[in-house]
This record gives C-alpha cells, structure tokens and sequence, in this order.
C-alpha cells in the first residue's frame, strides 16, 4: 500500500527504537520485543566481527600485540542463557579472506582441525588462530569471551587468547539510538539467548532493573512464530502508544501518492493515531484535498491485517445558521457538496485499497542504530501483520549490516 509506506518507514523504527517519555517509565512493560530467528540471529553475530584485541603485555611475544578476529560463525545458544560462535584471529596488519572460511558444522569440530585448514599464503599472514568465544547478558551489559582457542603457523598466540576470557563489553543501557529530532531519547535493551533465536525488548531508559520476567516465552509472540512464514526471519511486537509517539515525532505530515482521475492535487496527511484490538486495527488522521479537510479512519481486520473500509468526514462545514434564507440555502447546498465529495472520495481510496494487507517495511529508509561503538542499517520486508489488544505485530524478513565503527574515516 504505497500510501501507507511512508508511514511505514517511519512507523517500523518502532521495533528498534521507541521515544522514552514520564508516561513510558511509569510502566514497567517493554516498548518493544523482538525474536531473531534462524536465519538471522547467525546474520547478527556475524555483523559483530571484526573485533579487534590488544593483548595485554607479558601474554605473547607480537609486536604490537593487537589480533583482529573476523568471520564470527553463529553456533547457538548453550543452554545456560548464553551462545557460542567461532571466530578466526589474524595479526591485525593481515590481509584477512573476503569471505568466512568456518561453517555451522565447524562447531562440532575441535579446533585444531578446523586450524589446520586455514590457508595462511591467502591472508599473507604468518599464523592464523581458531577461537571460540561465549556470548551472555546480564542487565545491561553484553560480553564477549574467549572459551578456548587452537592456531596454524609460527609463534601464533592460540595459548594467550586462551588465557584472555572476557574480550569485549558491550553497555545496553541508555542507548541513544534515535535519529533527530529523537536523539535526546535514551534507552535500555534486554537480550536474550535461546538455543536458536536471539530474543531482545527495549524500554524507557531506567525503567526496570529486572527485565528476566519480560524475557520468558509469551503466548503472543510464540504463536506469531509458529504461524510465520517460512521466509520469515524476525517476529516483533509493540505498543500502539510508542507507535503514535513515533508518527508524532517524525511523520506529522506527509503526503499521499494516490490520485483520482482527472483530480491533480496533491492529498497530505495529518496527526496520524493508530489503535486496535484482537485482530483489528484502525488509523485515524485529518486528512487534506483541493482546500478541503477531512477527519479520515482506515480499519483493517484478520488475522493477517487486511484494509476493509476508508471514512472521511468533513472538518470543516460551513455554518448555516444565518437568517437571510438564500444564503442559508446556498450554505446548505455547500454542505451537501462537500458531504458528497467526502463520500465518494472515501468510496475512490476504499475501492482502491480494499483487501491489500497493512503491511509496512523499511522501503527506502533503512533503520540505523549504534551498539557499543558499531553503527548497523537494518532492512525490514513485512510479510504478516497482527493485532492483539493493544499491541501491533509484525513478522518479516529483516537483513542488518554493519555501517562502520566510531571513528572510521
């Protein structure tokens, strides 16, 4: 609906972003959850890399003493609320392969095989190390570290990275991660690991010291899951109030690309507030045309959100009640024209939109947030729309890529 992708790329930050206002913290649910499936969580841990460490001195004869891992492989959660990945380590001056040389079956490998594979000549490296690193959160903070390391090539410094354990930290509190004129909105983001999906909620910075009890299985979101498409990789879910803040903050106005024939004006949008229920859904807004303003109300409805009807009433009629009776009757045949050119302007856009899905994607506007000192985009293609209560969901297919780190040129 191409009236609506405006609104869409807006309104889709909502999964990774959500204004904090008084109203948000005085309550303790997440603005938003999400559910990184399988193939996407492998898709982030890999976004991660490269990682870059400095071995502390005394530990390896390197001079500097900075490996850079690249190519992180994904092998899932360990059960015990954390996941494991393999990664391989170069000096940092090498020249590392263009594409990941390990695979999800490496996992299963010991590492001095998987070592002894690693072709040194194509990297213009002297050694190559294998490691296996463990992810886990604890409120707010995510860790990287070292659990076990196997190297290829001379003096490679496989026992030192062995002895690191933790390699990097990474705050998931208070992060700023709005565009302007949102960039003064901080938040907090929970992670969660199960065995194959990465589960994550965001909320008002400060909000909850404890979020484990937000982070359990809920009925909405694993129903969403078992119903996904099977190119679905991403389950979301948010509140209407944290959506509306986002059309307040960022799409107060915009313009509608739909035209009625023989009609060249240009039709804006106004004070877009969405609202719903089980399976339902309505956006209401004022809308404009030819120097005419209607309050307007799309409803959606099913089980995936499909456009059942469009209203537009006059904002604005003339008031008759004057005591001259021509100008009475001329202010009430005014009425009666506007009151006509509502409906059959209704009649046009539900005609044309009725039965397509309230579906809503990135489009052209990739979303762009920071973690740690790395900036990502990500890209969302909705497949499935839902509405339970007072939450809107989505389930699509997302792809995220890394940008750059602070400080790159």
């Amino acid at each position: 609906m191409r009236w609506m992708r405006r609104l869409a790329a807006i309104a889709a930050a909502i999964f990774v972003l959500g204004p904090s206002t008084s109203q948000g913290r005085a309550q303790t649910a997440p603005l938003m959850r999400a559910i990184a499936l399988p193939p996407l969580a492998p898709a982030l841990a890999a976004q991660l890399a490269p990682i870059t460490i400095e071995l502390p001195a005394g530990h390896t004869d390197l001079a500097p003493p900075r490996v850079r891992i690249v190519g992180l492989t994904w092998c899932g959660g360990d059960g015990a609320d954390g996941a494991r990945a393999l990664g391989v380590a170069y000096p940092e001056e090498a020249i590392a392969p263009s594409s990941n040389l390990l695979s999800s079956a490496d996992c299963e490998r010991e590492l001095s095989s998987i070592a002894r594979r690693i072709p040194l000549s194509a990297a213009h490296a002297p050694w190559a190390v294998i490691i296996k690193l463990r992810a886990t959160w604890r409120p707010w903070r995510m860790t990287l570290a070292v659990l076990d390391a196997a190297g290829a090539g001379a003096s490679n410094p496989a026992a030192a990275l062995r002895r690191l354990g933790e390699i990097k930290s990474i705050a998931t509190a208070g992060l700023q991660v709005l565009p302007p004129p949102g960039d003064r909105y901080r938040f907090d983001l929970a992670i969660k690991f199960t065995r194959t999906t990465i589960v994550a909620a965001l909320f008002p910075a400060g909000a909850i010291a404890d979020p484990d009890p937000y982070m359990m299985s809920d009925p909405i979101l694993t129903a969403e899951q078992a119903a996904a498409p099977p190119s679905a990789n991403l389950v979301a879910d948010a509140q209407y109030q944290f959506i509306n803040q986002m059309l307040r903050l960022y799409a107060p106005v915009y313009e509608v690309p739909f035209q009625l024939q023989g009609m060249n004006q240009p039709m804006t949008v106004r004070n877009v507030i969405a609202s719903g229920g089980d399976n339902t859904m309505t956006l209401r807004g004022e809308i404009a045309c030819a120097g005419l303003i209607y309050n307007g109300a799309m409803a959606a409805q099913g089980g995936d959100l499909q456009v059942t009807s469009i209203r537009l009433d006059p904002a604005n009629l003339p008031d008759c009640n004057m005591d001259d009776l021509i100008a009475r009757l001329q202010c009430q045949g005014s009425q009666v024209a506007i009151t006509g050119s509502a409906r059959a302007l209704a009649a046009a856009l539900t005609n044309y939109y009725q039965g397509q899905p309230f579906h809503y994607s990135t489009g052209q506007r990739p979303l762009r947030f920071m973690l740690g000192d790395v900036e990502f985009a990500a890209d969302l293609a909705a497949l499935q729309s839902t509405s339970h209560g007072a939450i809107f969901g989505e389930v699509g297919r997302a792809t995220v890529r890394r940008i750059g780190t602070v400080g790159d040129q």
